[in-house]
C-alpha cells in the first residue's frame, strides 16, 4: 500500500484529481450502503483514520471549522483527543502528507498497514512534516454528533480524495489558501 500511496502523491492534474474524487465518491456510496442504521460503533484508536460529524464548541468565535472531519487521532485526553484533520489540506497536499506519514506505519504480519504511529512531538520537531500545522485540531467527545466511521488502511487513498469537507464560516478555497500560507510561511 505504501508504494500505491507514493505513486498517488506525485503531482496530479486537475482532471486527475477530479477523476480520483469521483472514484472516491463511488467508493463512499458503496461503503455507506453497507453500513445500516444499526451498525456498531467502529473501534477508536490512535493512528487510524476516522470520519464523524462535529459541532465545534467555539463555533461562534472560530473563523471556520469542519463539520465532517477526516481525522487521524494523535493523543487521547479525558474529554477528547488531538488529531490531524486532513480536510484542511488541498487534495494534492493531503496525499503527499499521508505519504510522508507512511514512514511511521505499523505493519501486521503480512505487511499490511495497521495504523500510523506518530505523535505531536515528532510532527512538531521535524521540518519534514510542515503540512501538519493547519491540520492539528482538538476535538471534544461531547461535541461529536455521530458514530465515528473508521476507514480501513487499504481504503485511505479513497477517503483522502473525497471532497466531503464541510467547512462552516468560510469557503473551502479560503481555508485551503490559509493552510498553504501556514505551510509555506
Amino acid at each position: 500500500m505504501a508504494d500505491k500511496l507514493k505513486n498517488s502523491a506525485k503531482k496530479k492534474t486537475t482532471s486527475d484529481l477530479k477523476k480520483m474524487a469521483q472514484d472516491s465518491m463511488a467508493w463512499l456510496k458503496k461503503k455507506v450502503s453497507g453500513v445500516g442504521s444499526g451498525s456498531k460503533q467502529d473501534k477508536f484508536g490512535l493512528g487510524k483514520l476516522f470520519f464523524f460529524y462535529y459541532d465545534a464548541k467555539g463555533k461562534n468565535t472560530l473563523p471556520y471549522y469542519d463539520r465532517f472531519p477526516l481525522v487521524i487521532p494523535l493523543e487521547m485526553y479525558p474529554d477528547g483527543f488531538l488529531g490531524l484533520n486532513l480536510h484542511y489540506l488541498p487534495l494534492n497536499y493531503r496525499m503527499a502528507f499521508l505519504d510522508k506519514l507512511m514512514d511511521y506505519a505499523d505493519k501486521g504480519d503480512a505487511g499490511e498497514i495497521m495504523r500510523i504511529r506518530i505523535s505531536y512531538d515528532i510532527l512538531s520537531a521535524s521540518k519534514r512534516f510542515k503540512e501538519f500545522k493547519p491540520c492539528l485540531k482538538r476535538y471534544l467527545t461531547s461535541q461529536i454528533q455521530s458514530k465515528m466511521f473508521a476507514v480501513e488502511p487499504e481504503e485511505w487513498q479513497n477517503a483522502v480524495y473525497l471532497p466531503v469537507q464541510q467547512f462552516v464560516g468560510a469557503p473551502v478555497s479560503k481555508v485551503w489558501q490559509e493552510s498553504i500560507d501556514k505551510i509555506e510561511g
